[in-house]
């Protein structure tokens, strides 16, 4: 690979075979070298190529003011997330969270710790993305030898959640709010504290998430025959007055009218978490 610019001693771009541009980490890769220079493939630690030409652009940017170890630790734990969570990914998050490393490192040697207030909904809503973000604060703290305090984790964690819808972090706190209050309707008309542990509720929580995110978004989507419709009002008759309940809070608060084949698969799921009671 041959050198097409140095942003500093450890970073330069090059071109792959097809033209297109990959950014080269390495310690010292830039270091007495120039443009058209062949780069030496010792040197090389992580090469970046992403695919949005906004978003590169962008962590071009990140790279002149962010320190090499913030970025390799941040290339792995997004390489540990794509891979536990299984899930499409943003190449943003290379911007977002290398940032929240780098300042949260400031913010910590200030003695200031930032306190999510979502901590909760984000341990219970997107656990999975929770445990990943417990095992990047090892990681962080193997890599950098810091300590990561255990109010970073629900931090890291959105930023796993925000890459994945592709939406912005506060219509990741609107949905979790809606979650929220989908989930104390539920309870104030069962009268029940839901088995948090259940997989029954881990299924209802991930229809849940995708509803919600349809109503904050205004996307409706509706492909039922009625009489199945029909049928499940008729059969589940205490869980469909839940829903209703929930659909009436929605229009109220949210502006979004509840399809019938939303409120169709909701029973259904709501029916199969309740059954254990």
């Amino acid at each position: 690979m041959i050198i097409k610019q140095i942003f500093n001693n450890n970073i330069v771009s090059s071109l792959d075979d097809k033209g297109r541009e990959l950014l080269i980490l390495g310690r010292g890769i830039g270091f007495n070298n120039h443009v058209g220079d062949e780069i030496q493939e010792s040197q090389v630690e992580k090469v970046f190529h992403l695919q949005d030409e906004a978003i590169y652009e962008k962590f071009k940017a990140t790279l002149m003011n962010t320190p090499i170890e913030i970025l390799q630790v941040t290339d792995d734990i997004v390489s540990l997330a794509r891979m536990q969570l299984g899930k499409n990914i943003s190449d943003g998050i290379y911007i977002s969270l290398s940032d929240h490393i780098h300042f949260a490192i400031k913010r910590m040697k200030e003695g200031m710790i930032i306190r999510n207030p979502l901590s909760w909904e984000v341990q219970h809503f997107y656990n999975a993305e929770y445990d990943v973000a417990k095992e990047s604060i090892t990681l962080l703290r193997e890599r950098l030898g810091i300590d990561f305090p255990k109010e970073e984790i629900s931090n890291i964690a959105l930023h796993f959640v925000n890459a994945e819808i592709n939406d912005s972090m506060n219509d990741v706190a609107h949905l979790m709010q809606l979650l929220q209050e989908i989930l104390s309707i539920i309870k104030y008309h069962f009268q029940v504290d839901l088995d948090e542990d259940s997989v029954n509720y881990f299924r209802f929580i991930t229809h849940l998430k995708y509803f919600g995110q349809r109503v904050i978004t205004h996307t409706s989507h509706d492909d039922t025959e009625e009489y199945l419709y029909d049928i499940v009002r008729k059969n589940y008759p205490q869980t469909f007055a839940c829903i209703e309940k929930i659909e009436s809070f929605i229009m109220k608060n949210y502006g979004y009218r509840m399809t019938h084949s939303e409120q169709l698969y909701l029973t259904l799921h709501l029916e199969r978490l309740m059954k254990r009671k």
